[in-house]
Protein backbone atom coordinates (compact mmCIF):
# COMPACT_ATOMS: atom_id res chain seq x y z
CA UNK A 1 0.00 0.00 0.00
CA UNK A 2 1.60 3.38 -0.56
CA UNK A 3 2.12 5.88 2.19
CA UNK A 4 -0.98 7.40 3.97
CA UNK A 5 -0.17 10.74 2.51
CA UNK A 6 -0.66 9.82 -1.08
CA UNK A 7 -4.16 9.26 0.06
CA UNK A 8 -4.93 11.97 1.87
CA UNK A 9 -3.68 14.20 -0.79
CA UNK A 10 -6.10 13.01 -3.37
CA UNK A 11 -9.03 13.04 -1.14
CA UNK A 12 -7.94 17.02 -0.74
CA UNK A 13 -8.30 16.95 -4.43
CA UNK A 14 -11.98 15.54 -4.17
CA UNK A 15 -13.31 17.82 -1.46
CA UNK A 16 -11.84 20.59 -3.14
CA UNK A 17 -13.68 19.58 -6.43
CA UNK A 18 -16.79 18.36 -4.45
CA UNK A 19 -17.39 21.88 -2.50
CA UNK A 20 -16.17 23.78 -6.15
CA UNK A 21 -19.43 21.89 -7.64
CA UNK A 22 -21.55 22.46 -4.60
CA UNK A 23 -21.93 18.88 -4.25
CA UNK A 24 -23.38 17.42 -0.88
CA UNK A 25 -21.57 14.04 -0.71
CA UNK A 26 -20.30 11.38 -3.09
CA UNK A 27 -20.70 7.79 -3.02
CA UNK A 28 -18.29 4.94 -4.59
CA UNK A 29 -18.90 1.62 -4.06
CA UNK A 30 -15.89 -1.42 -4.78
CA UNK A 31 -14.05 -0.20 -8.22
CA UNK A 32 -10.68 1.74 -9.78
CA UNK A 33 -11.83 4.43 -7.80
CA UNK A 34 -12.72 2.87 -5.04
CA UNK A 35 -9.08 1.33 -4.60
CA UNK A 36 -7.60 4.67 -5.93
CA UNK A 37 -9.09 6.64 -2.95
CA UNK A 38 -9.38 3.41 -0.19
CA UNK A 39 -6.34 1.57 -1.04
CA UNK A 40 -8.49 -1.27 -0.39
CA UNK A 41 -9.02 -3.78 -3.57
CA UNK A 42 -12.22 -5.46 -2.86
CA UNK A 43 -14.85 -7.38 -4.82
CA UNK A 44 -18.60 -5.65 -5.43
CA UNK A 45 -20.60 -8.74 -4.08
CA UNK A 46 -24.52 -8.84 -2.61
CA UNK A 47 -23.41 -6.98 0.78
CA UNK A 48 -23.23 -3.46 -0.34
CA UNK A 49 -19.90 -1.81 0.55
CA UNK A 50 -19.49 2.22 -0.58
CA UNK A 51 -16.61 4.99 0.25
CA UNK A 52 -19.05 7.99 1.28
CA UNK A 53 -17.47 11.15 1.05
CA UNK A 54 -19.21 14.26 2.54
CA UNK A 55 -18.44 17.67 1.35
CA UNK A 56 -17.24 18.98 4.76
CA UNK A 57 -15.77 16.30 7.03
CA UNK A 58 -13.94 13.02 6.85
CA UNK A 59 -14.91 10.04 5.05
CA UNK A 60 -16.17 6.84 5.76
CA UNK A 61 -16.95 3.68 4.61
CA UNK A 62 -20.36 1.94 4.62
CA UNK A 63 -19.73 -1.49 5.36
CA UNK A 64 -21.24 -4.66 6.96
CA UNK A 65 -20.23 -5.12 10.50
CA UNK A 66 -18.39 -8.41 10.10
CA UNK A 67 -15.46 -7.14 7.71
CA UNK A 68 -14.83 -3.82 9.06
CA UNK A 69 -12.18 -5.67 11.51
CA UNK A 70 -9.79 -6.50 8.50
CA UNK A 71 -10.63 -3.73 6.42
CA UNK A 72 -9.33 -1.47 9.13
CA UNK A 73 -6.05 -2.98 8.80
CA UNK A 74 -5.71 -2.22 4.91
CA UNK A 75 -6.62 1.22 4.60
CA UNK A 76 -6.18 5.07 5.71
CA UNK A 77 -9.67 5.43 6.45
CA UNK A 78 -10.55 4.92 10.13
CA UNK A 79 -14.57 6.11 10.29
CA UNK A 80 -16.79 3.25 9.25
CA UNK A 81 -20.33 3.02 8.88
CA UNK A 82 -20.85 -0.53 10.44
CA UNK A 83 -24.57 -2.60 9.30
CA UNK A 84 -25.88 -5.77 10.36
CA UNK A 85 -26.86 -8.61 8.54
CA UNK A 86 -30.53 -7.90 9.54
CA UNK A 87 -30.33 -4.00 8.76
CA UNK A 88 -30.43 -2.24 6.32
CA UNK A 89 -27.43 -0.47 4.93
CA UNK A 90 -28.99 2.45 3.07
CA UNK A 91 -30.98 3.48 6.23
CA UNK A 92 -27.42 3.18 8.33
CA UNK A 93 -26.05 5.09 5.33
CA UNK A 94 -29.06 7.78 5.80
CA UNK A 95 -28.35 7.68 9.30
CA UNK A 96 -25.00 8.71 9.12
CA UNK A 97 -25.39 11.74 6.65
CA UNK A 98 -28.67 13.05 7.83
CA UNK A 99 -30.89 12.68 5.53
CA UNK A 100 -34.52 10.93 4.67
CA UNK A 101 -36.64 9.67 1.90
CA UNK A 102 -38.05 13.35 1.83
CA UNK A 103 -34.62 15.17 2.00
CA UNK A 104 -33.07 17.27 -1.21
CA UNK A 105 -29.28 16.69 -2.03
CA UNK A 106 -26.52 16.90 -4.82
CA UNK A 107 -24.66 13.78 -5.31
CA UNK A 108 -21.97 12.80 -7.37
CA UNK A 109 -21.52 8.76 -8.09
CA UNK A 110 -18.46 6.91 -10.12
CA UNK A 111 -19.30 5.33 -13.53
CA UNK A 112 -19.44 1.82 -12.01
CA UNK A 113 -22.07 1.86 -9.47
CA UNK A 114 -24.46 -0.70 -10.53
CA UNK A 115 -27.98 0.44 -11.14
CA UNK A 116 -29.89 -1.52 -8.41
CA UNK A 117 -27.75 0.57 -5.67
CA UNK A 118 -28.55 3.92 -7.66
CA UNK A 119 -32.52 2.60 -6.92
CA UNK A 120 -32.19 2.13 -3.32
CA UNK A 121 -30.21 5.32 -2.99
CA UNK A 122 -32.89 6.89 -4.13
CA UNK A 123 -35.57 5.33 -2.16
CA UNK A 124 -33.37 5.94 1.27
CA UNK A 125 -31.89 9.41 0.77
CA UNK A 126 -34.83 11.46 -0.96
CA UNK A 127 -34.65 13.54 -3.92
CA UNK A 128 -31.70 14.43 -6.29
CA UNK A 129 -31.39 17.67 -7.18
CA UNK A 130 -28.06 16.91 -9.40
CA UNK A 131 -26.82 13.06 -10.36
CA UNK A 132 -23.23 14.11 -11.71
CA UNK A 133 -19.88 11.74 -12.17
CA UNK A 134 -17.06 11.80 -10.44
CA UNK A 135 -14.99 9.74 -12.90
CA UNK A 136 -13.68 12.08 -15.03
CA UNK A 137 -12.06 14.02 -11.97
CA UNK A 138 -10.55 10.42 -10.80
CA UNK A 139 -9.70 9.19 -14.13
CA UNK A 140 -7.86 12.99 -14.84
CA UNK A 141 -5.72 12.66 -11.11
CA UNK A 142 -4.31 8.79 -12.26
CA UNK A 143 -3.30 9.83 -15.40
CA UNK A 144 -0.13 11.09 -14.54
CA UNK A 145 1.57 8.84 -11.97
CA UNK A 146 3.72 10.16 -8.89
CA UNK A 147 7.03 8.83 -8.15
CA UNK A 148 5.56 6.52 -5.58
CA UNK A 149 3.57 4.86 -8.62
CA UNK A 150 6.18 4.54 -10.82
CA UNK A 151 8.44 2.71 -8.63
CA UNK A 152 5.83 0.21 -7.41
CA UNK A 153 4.83 -0.30 -11.21
CA UNK A 154 8.82 -0.81 -11.73
CA UNK A 155 8.93 -3.45 -9.32
CA UNK A 156 6.46 -5.15 -10.32
CA UNK A 157 8.03 -5.20 -13.95
CA UNK A 158 10.96 -6.51 -11.93
CA UNK A 159 9.14 -9.62 -10.92
CA UNK A 160 7.48 -10.40 -14.06
CA UNK A 161 11.35 -10.13 -15.88
CA UNK A 162 12.35 -12.83 -13.36
CA UNK A 163 9.36 -14.88 -13.80
CA UNK A 164 9.44 -14.91 -17.78
CA UNK A 165 13.17 -16.07 -17.41
CA UNK A 166 12.13 -19.15 -15.26
CA UNK A 167 9.06 -19.99 -17.83
CA UNK A 168 11.10 -19.97 -20.70
CA UNK A 169 13.51 -22.00 -19.35
CA UNK A 170 10.70 -24.37 -17.85
CA UNK A 171 9.08 -24.23 -21.68
CA UNK A 172 10.05 -28.03 -23.35
CA UNK A 173 8.44 -29.64 -25.71
CA UNK A 174 5.02 -31.21 -24.74
CA UNK A 175 4.05 -28.97 -21.74
CA UNK A 176 0.66 -27.57 -22.33
CA UNK A 177 -0.09 -23.52 -22.53
CA UNK A 178 -2.38 -24.40 -19.26
CA UNK A 179 0.59 -26.30 -17.41
CA UNK A 180 3.22 -23.43 -18.81
CA UNK A 181 0.16 -20.34 -17.27
CA UNK A 182 0.69 -22.11 -13.86
CA UNK A 183 4.11 -21.95 -13.74
CA UNK A 184 3.74 -18.01 -14.25
CA UNK A 185 1.09 -17.89 -11.90
CA UNK A 186 2.83 -19.58 -9.37
CA UNK A 187 6.37 -18.01 -9.96
CA UNK A 188 4.27 -14.61 -9.06
CA UNK A 189 3.05 -15.21 -6.17
CA UNK A 190 6.62 -17.21 -5.06
CA UNK A 191 7.81 -13.21 -5.75
CA UNK A 192 5.65 -11.90 -3.65
CA UNK A 193 3.04 -10.07 -6.33
CA UNK A 194 -0.36 -10.81 -7.38
CA UNK A 195 -0.96 -12.57 -10.92
CA UNK A 196 -3.63 -10.29 -12.98
CA UNK A 197 -3.83 -12.13 -15.82
CA UNK A 198 -1.60 -14.78 -18.24
CA UNK A 199 -1.83 -15.64 -21.79
CA UNK A 200 0.42 -18.19 -23.00
CA UNK A 201 -0.02 -19.13 -26.93
CA UNK A 202 1.99 -21.85 -29.20
CA UNK A 203 1.97 -21.91 -32.39
CA UNK A 204 -0.55 -20.81 -34.92
CA UNK A 205 -2.61 -19.56 -31.52
CA UNK A 206 0.40 -16.52 -31.28
CA UNK A 207 -1.50 -15.15 -34.39
CA UNK A 208 -4.89 -15.04 -32.26
CA UNK A 209 -4.30 -12.04 -29.53
CA UNK A 210 -5.86 -12.58 -26.69
CA UNK A 211 -6.94 -15.96 -27.10
CA UNK A 212 -7.35 -18.17 -24.00
CA UNK A 213 -4.25 -20.50 -23.19
CA UNK A 214 -5.37 -24.32 -23.68
CA UNK A 215 -4.62 -27.85 -23.72
CA UNK A 216 -2.19 -26.91 -26.93
CA UNK A 217 1.09 -28.71 -26.44
CA UNK A 218 3.99 -27.23 -27.59
CA UNK A 219 6.19 -28.82 -30.86
CA UNK A 220 9.66 -27.95 -32.23
CA UNK A 221 9.35 -24.83 -34.41
CA UNK A 222 6.66 -23.68 -32.98
CA UNK A 223 6.91 -19.59 -31.21
CA UNK A 224 5.82 -19.41 -27.44
CA UNK A 225 4.32 -16.03 -26.80
CA UNK A 226 3.96 -15.01 -23.11
CA UNK A 227 1.93 -11.58 -22.66
CA UNK A 228 1.54 -11.89 -18.97
CA UNK A 229 1.16 -9.28 -15.81
CA UNK A 230 1.33 -9.00 -12.16
CA UNK A 231 0.32 -6.27 -9.40
CA UNK A 232 2.13 -4.73 -6.38
CA UNK A 233 0.08 -2.63 -3.99
CA UNK A 234 -2.80 -2.15 -6.55
CA UNK A 235 -0.38 -1.40 -9.52
CA UNK A 236 0.19 -3.01 -12.98
CA UNK A 237 3.24 -4.29 -14.75
CA UNK A 238 2.34 -5.85 -18.36
CA UNK A 239 4.92 -7.38 -20.89
CA UNK A 240 5.11 -9.57 -24.06
CA UNK A 241 7.83 -11.83 -24.93
CA UNK A 242 8.33 -14.66 -27.86
CA UNK A 243 10.36 -17.82 -28.32
CA UNK A 244 11.07 -20.56 -30.54
CA UNK A 245 11.71 -23.97 -29.67
CA UNK A 246 14.65 -24.81 -31.71
CA UNK A 247 16.09 -22.67 -34.59
CA UNK A 248 13.41 -20.12 -35.66
CA UNK A 249 12.85 -20.11 -39.63
CA UNK A 250 13.48 -17.00 -41.88
CA UNK A 251 9.73 -15.94 -41.74
CA UNK A 252 9.82 -16.02 -38.26
CA UNK A 253 13.28 -13.75 -37.97
CA UNK A 254 11.89 -11.51 -40.32
CA UNK A 255 8.55 -10.52 -38.62
CA UNK A 256 10.64 -10.97 -35.13
CA UNK A 257 12.74 -8.22 -36.48
CA UNK A 258 10.08 -6.31 -38.03
CA UNK A 259 7.66 -5.65 -35.24
CA UNK A 260 10.93 -4.95 -32.94
CA UNK A 261 12.13 -1.80 -35.61
CA UNK A 262 8.20 -0.62 -34.95
CA UNK A 263 8.51 -0.89 -31.39
CA UNK A 264 11.74 0.59 -30.72
CA UNK A 265 10.94 3.19 -33.25
CA UNK A 266 8.24 4.35 -31.41
CA UNK A 267 10.07 4.18 -28.42
CA UNK A 268 12.54 6.66 -29.35
CA UNK A 269 9.53 9.19 -30.56
CA UNK A 270 7.55 8.91 -27.07
CA UNK A 271 7.71 12.35 -25.29
CA UNK A 272 5.61 14.98 -23.97
CA UNK A 273 3.36 16.58 -26.73
CA UNK A 274 3.23 13.68 -28.91
CA UNK A 275 -0.26 13.03 -29.68
CA UNK A 276 -1.56 9.12 -29.19
CA UNK A 277 -2.55 8.95 -32.57
CA UNK A 278 1.08 10.06 -33.84
CA UNK A 279 2.70 7.18 -31.67
CA UNK A 280 0.25 4.73 -33.35
CA UNK A 281 1.48 5.94 -36.53
CA UNK A 282 4.99 6.26 -36.36
CA UNK A 283 4.94 2.28 -35.61
CA UNK A 284 1.88 1.70 -37.82
CA UNK A 285 4.14 2.98 -40.47
CA UNK A 286 7.33 0.83 -40.28
CA UNK A 287 5.00 -2.39 -39.89
CA UNK A 288 3.19 -0.79 -43.17
CA UNK A 289 6.31 -0.02 -45.51
CA UNK A 290 7.51 -4.45 -44.92
CA UNK A 291 4.39 -5.03 -46.24
CA UNK A 292 2.29 -6.36 -43.51
CA UNK A 293 0.04 -3.84 -42.65
CA UNK A 294 -3.29 -5.33 -42.42
CA UNK A 295 -1.15 -7.97 -40.33
CA UNK A 296 -1.19 -5.42 -37.51
CA UNK A 297 -4.80 -5.55 -36.13
CA UNK A 298 -4.77 -3.68 -32.51
CA UNK A 299 -4.04 -0.17 -30.81
CA UNK A 300 -0.21 0.54 -30.52
CA UNK A 301 -1.05 0.56 -26.47
CA UNK A 302 -2.55 1.42 -23.42
CA UNK A 303 -2.49 3.75 -20.42
CA UNK A 304 -1.56 0.90 -17.21
CA UNK A 305 -1.94 1.66 -13.68
CA UNK A 306 -4.23 0.23 -11.45
CA UNK A 307 -5.76 -0.84 -13.97
CA UNK A 308 -4.15 -2.99 -17.05
CA UNK A 309 -6.16 -1.03 -19.46
CA UNK A 310 -6.83 2.37 -18.64
CA UNK A 311 -6.15 5.93 -20.72
CA UNK A 312 -3.97 6.95 -22.35
CA UNK A 313 -4.91 4.96 -25.46
CA UNK A 314 -2.32 5.23 -28.20
CA UNK A 315 -4.45 4.29 -31.17
CA UNK A 316 -5.33 5.90 -34.28
CA UNK A 317 -7.41 9.27 -34.16
CA UNK A 318 -6.42 9.93 -30.36
CA UNK A 319 -5.52 13.61 -30.22
CA UNK A 320 -4.59 13.47 -26.61
CA UNK A 321 -0.77 14.48 -25.86
CA UNK A 322 1.02 12.38 -23.69
CA UNK A 323 2.59 14.30 -20.54
CA UNK A 324 5.19 13.67 -18.13
CA UNK A 325 3.98 10.78 -15.84
CA UNK A 326 1.59 9.34 -18.25
CA UNK A 327 2.49 5.22 -18.25
CA UNK A 328 1.56 3.08 -21.01
CA UNK A 329 2.74 0.25 -23.04
CA UNK A 330 4.42 0.41 -26.70
CA UNK A 331 3.36 -3.71 -28.34
CA UNK A 332 3.11 -3.34 -31.96
CA UNK A 333 2.83 -7.10 -33.60
CA UNK A 334 1.87 -8.92 -36.61
CA UNK A 335 -0.21 -11.98 -37.01
CA UNK A 336 -0.37 -14.48 -39.43
CA UNK A 337 -3.45 -16.77 -39.19
CA UNK A 338 -2.88 -20.21 -38.99
CA UNK A 339 1.22 -19.72 -39.02
CA UNK A 340 2.41 -17.22 -35.83
CA UNK A 341 2.12 -13.77 -34.47
CA UNK A 342 4.36 -11.47 -33.35
CA UNK A 343 3.94 -9.27 -30.32
CA UNK A 344 6.35 -6.91 -28.24
CA UNK A 345 5.61 -5.40 -25.24
CA UNK A 346 7.14 -2.76 -23.11
CA UNK A 347 5.64 -0.35 -20.66
CA UNK A 348 7.61 3.09 -20.74
CA UNK A 349 6.74 5.87 -18.26
CA UNK A 350 6.42 9.66 -19.87
CA UNK A 351 9.27 11.92 -18.98
CA UNK A 352 10.38 15.72 -19.46
CA UNK A 353 12.13 14.86 -22.21
CA UNK A 354 11.20 11.41 -23.65
CA UNK A 355 10.45 8.31 -21.90
CA UNK A 356 12.03 5.73 -19.22
CA UNK A 357 11.46 1.74 -19.61
CA UNK A 358 9.72 0.46 -16.85
CA UNK A 359 10.00 -3.82 -17.70
CA UNK A 360 13.23 -5.06 -17.61
CA UNK A 361 13.80 -7.86 -19.77
CA UNK A 362 15.47 -8.07 -22.85
CA UNK A 363 13.72 -8.52 -26.46
CA UNK A 364 16.11 -11.20 -28.11
CA UNK A 365 13.83 -13.69 -29.25
CA UNK A 366 14.33 -16.38 -26.91
CA UNK A 367 15.60 -19.79 -28.15
CA UNK A 368 14.12 -22.93 -26.14
CA UNK A 369 16.17 -25.81 -26.15
CA UNK A 370 14.70 -29.01 -27.77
Amino acid sequence: MLDENVFRRRMETVHQFINEKNIDFAIITPSPTFLYLTGLSVEMRERVMALVIPRNGNPSILSPAFEISHLASRTWVDDFIPWEEDEDPYRALADHLGFDEKSESSIMLDNTLPLGIYWSLKRSLGQFKKVSSITPLIESMRLRKSPEEVSLMKRAGEIIAKVFDIAFKEAHVGISELELMQVIQREIVKLGATPTFAAVQFGENSALPHISSGKRALKQGDLVLFDCGCSLGGYNTDMTRVGVVGDPSEDQLEVYEIVLRAQETAIEAIAPGLTCGRADGIARLVIEKAGYAEQFTHRLGHGIGIEVHEPPYLVRGNPMELGSGMTHSIEPGIYLEGLFGVRIEDLVCVTDDGCELITFMDKDLVRIEL
